[in-house]
């Protein structure tokens, strides 16, 4: 049986036109997510668990390399902190952080429609409390133990295919110890994938603002998250540490002209 409120019965009752409840006329306000990256409920179920796990992959690196820099480490410390506000948990809630969302997501199975979606979400094995520990220290303020480990846990979990994606996790989990050349490598591959499919991600504009702040973005450097010709995969090439070591200097001044053509350059070592 449909309810009325009192108002709206006094003018049925009266003969008067019924007035509309703002309850159901502003019903839409309490689907709405403090996330900038997914405004509403219906946005986190129309995203597909492919593009959640590579989001909360990169997320969770952003995170890292905000960590130790200097400037920008409170923001990493802070962001933590608002991930886990409902206790590391990772329910959906409306007041989550992008992260919290995407992992809830993912925890969930927000989105099964699809074979290849519910395919996808199978082979997803959220590794929960590793996660909720690096958040932790991150929030408490400590340093991060064994983050190659974490992360290489975190890659499996998540179900990362992307060479891309991995190949700058190989370059993150020893930021503190990369040089500029390495650096400008991890942070131009991660500015392309936000701004390509992830603009709106609460962590982009810290990342941006670090690259301009420190000149860590190569410019004019092919895109990889757009097709590209055979042999270009410059950053795959250098992302473990012999590679880079050997060639990070002519393979990051090919980058910034666009790519390397087929069999320039040192050798892909299989990264």
């Amino acid at each position: 049986m449909e309810k009325y409120t009192a108002k709206q019965w006094a003018e049925i009752e009266g003969g008067h036109t019924m007035s509309e409840d703002k309850k159901s006329q502003y019903s839409f306000i309490s689907s709405l997510n403090e996330s900038k990256m997914f405004r509403s409920k219906n946005r986190v179920e129309g995203t597909n668990a492919r593009d959640m796990a590579d989001l909360a992959f990169m997320n969770m690196l952003a995170m890292y390399i905000l960590y130790n820099t200097f400037d920008f480490a409170p923001t990493a410390r802070e962001y933590a902190q608002r991930t886990m506000r409902y206790g590391g948990q990772f329910s959906y809630m409306q007041g989550g952080s992008d992260l919290h969302i995407a992992l809830a997501s993912l925890k969930n199975g927000m989105n099964d429609a699809g074979d290849k979606n519910q395919m996808q979400n199978s082979r997803i094995q959220l590794p929960e409390l590793q996660i909720r520990n690096f958040l932790n220290q991150m929030k408490q303020g400590r340093a991060i133990t064994a983050p190659e480990a974490f992360f290489m846990k975190l890659e499996r979990g998540l179900d990362i295919q992307n060479s891309n994606y991995r190949s700058i996790r190989r370059l993150v989990q020893n930021w503190p110890r990369l040089n500029s050349m390495q650096k400008q490598l991890a942070i131009t591959r991660m500015l392309q994938f936000f701004r390509t499919k992830a603009l709106r991600s609460e962590l982009y504009s810290y990342i941006r603002d670090m690259a301009r702040s420190q000149g860590l973005e190569i410019r004019n450097a092919h895109n990889a998250e757009t097709p590209k010709m055979r042999g270009s995969d410059t950053l795959a090439k250098i992302a473990a540490t012999g590679a880079a070591l050997a060639g990070g200097y002519y393979l990051g001044k090919q980058l910034a002209k666009g790519g390397i053509s087929s069999g320039d350059g040192p050798k892909d070592r299989g990264f």
